[in-house]
């Protein structure tokens, strides 16, 4: 007990910071702990740390890259900043997890990567990583389905479309070595880093997947002597941000006559008398409201959504093994009324040495489930005029005779919020992916890996419209249906790998020796029903007649892929460096005589700055590298298996009647159908000046996608409808520069880092394989045009004379009609900035993240409804008035245009539905926006504050905004150009069921045990 008590009497909080002894900049992550135990603690990213010891014991500051440092306890310490010296052999030396999990020197890299942090990762508190991403990687380009809803899609893009497949142009996720189709359900605090390699140089080791580069996740370990608990709750609210455009002058009724039933917006102009709306109600009254516009009126419809996630995660470890376990869940209302969402998810992550072997083990699991609407109640809000209503009264529709669907005022468009409750889907996914990794030392040059990888993911998906029968005459009864579908998919991943290291003189040699086999099993099964007889029972059993399915739900799938393949990479004096490698890969997607294939890859990296002498200890440029690479990768992965055999399904009606037949696929079965191929070639540099004060990153990339695949439409008379054909050739040509700088970096007082990142992508289609035309179909007015981008829009337009004006008649004043389609431009963005800055000051810190997206066009599938309900600002541009169309002429004679200055078309509701609403021009616009895209003010709370108690180590505060604010192009009066449609390549497409955008602003608090 006396022992005791002296120990507890000399035991004392000892604060300080850590920093870099030369630039004197605050160090994140070092490691402190006491030696000759396992206690220990990391400092925190102003490089602030606090830690209990005794008088006597020793701390121990380590680092990587850094020489350690010891420090005894005397009675005297109670705050202790210490300065730690950069190690020389380390200087400028960054390990990265490279391909295959395998650690290595960023020197050796001979092509552009990009590594992200935990902290920058998840500045913005995002849910999903990929979105934690978004504008910090030059030539990474991220873009949302729709974020609106409570669980939106993502599509992801690394330098560039280089096929017809949207998943073909998606890079590859590798997580902790393994290789997995997404990573959206991976908790983003668990990922400590991840590594964004842009070249195809990936393709070689991970196979064709990683043709349009690899995004490399490593996740969070144990630390050795480190015990920590981390607790973190993020609460977010979300609210829709700007909206389309909508007209607020007219309201309801046709050729400017009001009607009270009319939902378009074709009658007189507001004046704010009282007018009835709908039909006889049930007590024999009318409805009866002002006729005036309703400000945010739209706006009034959607909620404000809230997110709350909270994060639990423990971890520890000592000189032979290490553990982290974690624990989320996220609940999230969205925007739309009952729109929700869940999500509880568990990882953990060991590993162990056993003498020369070393395993490690990771499992990830994650349960998500989702209630949500269909697009129906959006769709029906922007056609309804402003002067509707959208409060309490039509959401209350069952006890409201107005905004019950048996008297709403129109049978055209129905109240929002009946279609809300009467049209939704539930959806529930469990996703699990994990692996596990022997690694054998035969000996010091030569090791052994094995790595077994494993991906399931498990859908079920219910569909349902509720039954509902009018009372009232002239109104058509919903019969009502459910349809359940569930897709199990499951991957199988194995490596076996034989890695040889050894030094010999004055070269430094690796070579990598491997085998992998891929199984991807997919089972999908559908059934519908319609004509359900008891309202709101959701089973095909209560329905009449036939239950409905399809071959494209339900179905068997199975693909394999096996492959050998090998690198060397050659170090001469740590600043040569020459890496080769190859794959030989076969795939059961394609004809046995084409289904395997070679692609090879060569790659040279440069360290200057090493080489001579004078360069190597300059105090101006601290570390200068320039690399070069060439890959010829194959693609299939826009290919679905069986895509190239002769399939039946079954049709209705043949060969007569009722009885049962079946039919052969209209899509011919191309036999000779070969892989895309793409070769890439890329340059560049790395540069680091004032002790990595400064960092530049420069790259140019060239690639040409070759015998692109297509599904090519044929003539009825060849006896099928279309083909899978080699149909294209398309380029790409980069350029990328980034640059991030410690502008000022006092670790007591302020500190400003910057950073930007600019990409410039010039897209190309060369060739068509067929000279009967000069296109190819891709989705709605996006095509492959030969020497245009990939994703270029056909439009239609007026007809115009050769200088370009609108030809009208003569007498009516209206276009004489419409002209062949005309190129409007790209949906894909060619340039992109992205620009961040942080500062801090003392416990302070805020941090900003913005997006700038220039050069394309977007056209609004939406504002053609609206122009056609006279909802659109531009059916009242004229005030609905006669006017001489601008710039427009008339055709006196063949081939003479006369300017039209006296004839006028009418400018009513004709006009504008047939003259404007079918003309693709105009409604289309610059697609440029700049957005803020995160920001977040950060206090960590001061340890002064935390001493009275035991029990929590440290603690912070976070203020967290996402998309607070966007500029969009004057001309863009239609929506979020940053979204895309989920059918294909298809930016700058905006579907009429696209939804607002949305802002999130909310708090984080953190706290360590």
């Amino acid at each position: 007990l006396i022992v005791m008590g002296v120990y507890a009497d000399n035991k004392k909080l000892i604060t300080g910071s850590v920093f870099d002894e030369h630039n004197r900049e605050s160090l994140y992550g070092v490691s402190i702990s006491i030696k000759g135990t396992n206690k220990g603690t990391l400092a925190d990213s102003n490089g602030k740390y606090s830690i209990e010891a005794s008088e006597g014991q020793t701390l121990i500051f380590s680092y990587i890259g850094y020489i350690p440092s010891e420090i005894l306890i005397n009675p005297n310490i109670r705050h202790l900043d210490v300065g730690i010296e950069p190690d020389d052999v380390f200087l400028n030396e960054v390990t990265v997890v490279g391909t295959l999990g395998i650690k290595r020197s960023a020197r050796e890299l001979a092509t552009s990567n990009t590594l992200i942090g935990s902290e920058r990762l998840n500045m913005g508190k995002t849910i999903s990583p990929i979105l934690g991403l978004s504008s910090k990687v030059a030539g990474l380009r991220i873009s949302s389905y729709d974020n609106s809803t409570v669980d939106g899609d993502i599509q992801v893009n690394l330098r560039g479309i280089r096929s017809n497949n949207r998943a073909a142009n998606s890079p590859l996720y590798v997580v902790d070595g393994v290789p997995i189709p997404n990573i959206n359900r991976i908790n983003p605090n668990d990922i400590e880093s991840i590594n964004v390699i842009k070249g195809a140089n990936g393709a070689a080791l991970y196979g064709s997947e990683g043709v349009n580069g690899v995004l490399i996740i490593t996740t969070k370990k144990g630390s050795d002597g480190l015990r920590s608990i981390n607790f973190s709750n993020t609460t977010l609210f979300q609210s829709v941000g700007r909206m389309p455009d909508q007209q607020s002058e007219f309201g309801n009724g046709l050729n400017g006559v009001y009607d009270p039933t009319q939902y378009q917006s074709w009658g007189p102009a507001y004046d704010g008398s009282i007018k009835p709306l709908g039909g006889i109600l049930p007590d024999g009254s009318v409805h009866e409201q002002a006729y005036s516009p309703i400000k945010d009126n739209r706006r009034d419809f959607f909620n404000t959504g809230v997110s709350i996630q909270n994060d639990l995660a423990i971890s520890g470890g000592d000189a032979i093994s290490n553990y982290y376990f974690s624990l989320q869940d996220v609940r999230t209302t969205g925007i739309i009324p009952d729109d929700e969402n869940s999500k509880t998810g568990a990882r953990f992550n060991a590993s162990r040495k056993l003498g020369k072997l070393t395993t490690s083990f990771n499992a990830n699991f994650a349960s998500i489930h989702t209630n949500k609407t269909s697009s129906e109640p959006w769709t029906s809000v922007y056609r309804l005029p402003a002067n509707i209503n959208l409060t309490q009264d039509a959401q209350n529709w069952k006890n409201t005779d107005y905004t019950n669907p048996n008297y709403w005022f129109s049978s055209s468009q129905m109240n929002p919020y009946f279609n809300t409750d009467n049209q939704r889907r539930e959806i529930s996914e469990e996703v699990f992916n994990g692996g596990f990794e022997l690694n054998y030392e035969i000996s010091p040059w030569l090791d052994v890996l094995y790595r077994g990888g494993f991906y399931s993911r498990h859908t079920n998906t219910r569909t349902t419209v509720g039954k509902f029968t009018y009372t009232t005459r002239g109104r058509t009864n919903i019969a009502g249906n459910v349809s359940d579908a569930s897709v199990n998919f499951r991957r199988l991943n194995s490596d076996m790998v034989l890695n040889f290291h050894k030094k010999i003189g004055k070269f430094t040699n690796r070579l990598l020796l491997g085998n992998n086999v891929r199984m991807d099993d997919t089972k999908a099964i559908g059934v519908g029903a319609s004509a359900l007889v008891v309202p709101d029972l959701y089973n095909v059993g209560n329905s009449t007649g036939q239950l409905s399915g399809s071959s494209s739900n339900n179905y068997i799938q199975k693909y394999r892929q096996t492959a050998f393949y090998g690198e060397y990479t050659g170090g001469y004096r740590d600043y040569l460096f020459l890496t080769l490698s190859g794959r030989q890969e076969t795939v059961s997607v394609l004809n046995p005589d084409k289904r395997t294939y070679f692609y090879p890859g060569v790659g040279l990296s440069f360290v200057f700055t090493e080489a001579f002498e004078s360069l190597r200890y300059s105090n101006v440029l601290s570390f200068g590298k320039i690399f070069s690479s060439f890959n010829r990768t194959g693609n299939v992965n826009g290919i679905s298996p069986y895509s190239l055999q002769n399939s039946y399904q079954q049709t209705e009606g043949f060969p007569f009647g009722t009885l049962p037949g079946f039919s052969l696929n209209s899509t011919y079965a191309n036999y000779n159908l070969t892989p895309e191929f793409v070769n890439s070639y890329e340059i560049g540099t790395q540069l680091s000046l004032f002790r990595n004060r400064l960092n530049i990153d420069m790259a140019y990339a060239y690639s040409l996608s070759t015998d692109g695949i297509v599904e090519a439409s044929l003539a009825g008379s060849t006896g099928y409808d279309a083909a899978w054909i080699n149909a294209f050739e398309v380029s790409n040509k980069l350029v990328e520069f980034s640059v991030n700088a410690n502008i000022i970096n006092n670790p007591k007082g302020f500190n400003w880092s910057a950073g930007f990142n600019l990409y410039y992508m010039k897209n190309r289609v060369e060739n068509i394989y067929n000279d009967t035309t000069e296109s190819l179909f891709n989705h709605r007015q996006s095509y492959a045009i030969k020497g245009k981008p990939f994703n270029g829009f056909m439009f239609n337009d007026y007809k115009r004379d050769p200088e370009g004006r609108i030809i009208v008649d003569s007498k009516s004043g209206n276009p004489v009609g419409t002209s062949e389609q005309v190129y409007g431009g790209t949906g894909t963005p060619p340039w992109q900035l992205g620009f961040n800055t942080q500062i801090g000051y003392k416990d302070f810190s805020m941090g900003a993240q913005f997006d700038w997206r220039m050069g394309a066009i977007l056209y609004s599938e939406a504002t053609s409804r609206m122009i056609q309900d006279g909802t659109s600002p531009i059916t009242t541009q004229y005030n609905r008035q006669a006017f001489v169309i601008p710039n427009s002429v008339i055709e006196t004679s063949p081939g003479v245009y006369t300017p039209n200055t006296s004839v006028q078309t009418a400018g009513d509701r004709n006009y504008f539905v047939n003259y404007v609403g079918n003309v693709h021009t105009a409604y289309s616009a610059s697609a440029d926006y700049f957005t803020l895209r995160e920001l977040y003010i950060n206090y960590v709370l001061p340890q002064k504050f935390l001493n009275k108690q035991k029990i929590i180590k440290n603690a912070s505060l976070s203020l967290i905004g996402r998309n607070l604010f966007s500029i969009w192009a004057k001309d863009n009066v239609y929506g979020d150009p940053e979204y895309v449609y989920a059918a294909s390549n298809s930016e700058g497409y905006m579907s009429f069921r696209q939804l607002p955008s949305t802002r999130q602003f909310g708090f984080s608090i953190t706290a360590g045990f």
